[in-house]
């Protein structure tokens, strides 16, 4: 008797495979909305801290208006929690130079280095901890011109 068609092993065998295929692309799934969260959370530190830059180049240096205005809830201190954000600024150095104006003469030039650390928290997947991570910027802010 020739019967034609799939034994049962052949049938199982087959399900296992597809099986491991499945959970192997749901696993892939799984990891890249991790690292799509955590690239979102980057992201928008980054422009945080570059707005916020912005805003203390023109004139804003009281970390609490800049708080009040920059379009993300921040915190200058303590941990952030998940999807939080941190901002801080340092101490400016005051800093001089002399450089050539445009009509060959001499220019004193006088700004400040400050350096601005953003922090944020990206909740860990499958737990309830959160990591951290920063970055941190030195700028340059021109205080005072004074022509010759």
């Amino acid at each position: 008797m020739n019967k034609s068609g799939y034994s049962l092993v052949e049938v199982v065998m087959a399900a296992a495979i597809a099986a491991v295929g499945v959970a192997a692309g749901a696993a892939i799934a799984s990891t890249l909305v991790v690292q799509q969260e955590l690239n979102a959370g980057a992201v928008r530190a980054s422009n945080l801290q570059e707005q916020a830059i912005a805003l203390y180049r023109l004139g804003i240096t009281n970390p609490q208006d800049l708080y009040n205005i920059l379009p993300e809830s921040c915190s200058a201190s303590g941990s952030p929690g998940a999807n939080g954000f941190g901002l801080t600024f340092g101490s400016p150095a005051t800093m001089s130079a002399n450089a050539v104006a445009a009509g060959g003469g001499q220019v004193a030039v006088a700004y400040q280095v400050v350096s601005c650390t953003v922090v944020f928290g990206s909740p860990i997947a499958g737990s309830s901890e959160v990591s951290y991570l920063s970055n941190t910027v030195n700028f340059v802010r021109p205080t005072i011109r004074v022509g010759p």
